[in-house]
């Protein structure tokens, strides 16, 4: 008797710690093109004016000490987000702001706009990952098919990525054609 208790009690005490699944209806469109973190806050008149100079950069992470600072960017190539292009300033020890990256969008010669529709875009996105436990968003942009390879030329494509709230999981997928090019669950072992 006192083992079917505890049986029933584990039972009880699984099934009210489950969470509920989360319900979204709507997807959300991500264009947001303002800067994510205040660059303001270093004080540094030129950088201001550097980034006032370059509206195509949109600065999302700023680290700071006593020897200097670093800004990161995200990149946007007319109004689509770069996913593969980051541009990062940085000074140190009072010297001169120096830009670690340089951008190169000569081979952009493509229509930016989609053929495939962001419903078809998030409809082949969830047969390729799961994303019941989040809600999902969507963001036009392009990619580097050879984003991380040495030495190879750029080969931009016009892709969807749809992603998750936390920004996992997401699916980087061809807006004319459908292709997965990339797709990530977030999950790390």
């Amino acid at each position: 008797m006192k083992n079917i208790i505890l049986i029933l009690t584990i039972v009880v005490l699984q099934l009210s710690c489950k969470k509920d699944a989360k319900i979204c209806t709507t997807y959300t469109e991500l264009s947001d093109r303002s800067h994510l973190v205040d660059p303001i806050t270093l004080g540094d008149s030129a950088l201001i004016d550097t980034l006032n100079n370059r509206p195509e950069l949109q600065v999302y992470k700023i680290t700071s000490d006593q020897y200097g600072w670093v800004v990161r960017c995200n990149v946007f190539y007319k109004t689509l987000k770069v996913f593969t292009s980051q541009v990062n300033f940085n000074r140190r020890n009072g010297g001169s702001i120096v830009s670690l990256n340089y951008l190169d969008f000569g081979s952009i010669n493509f229509n930016l706009t989609p053929t495939i529709s962001y419903e078809s875009a998030i409809t082949t996105s969830i047969h390729a990952i799961d994303f019941s436990k989040t809600c999902i968003s969507y963001r036009l942009g392009i990619y580097d098919l050879n984003s991380g390879s040495s030495f190879q030329p750029k080969n931009y494509k016009l892709v969807w990525k749809i992603q998750g709230e936390s920004g996992y999981p997401y699916v980087i997928l061809d807006a004319n054609t459908l292709e997965v090019y990339l797709k990530d669950d977030g999950i790390r072992y």
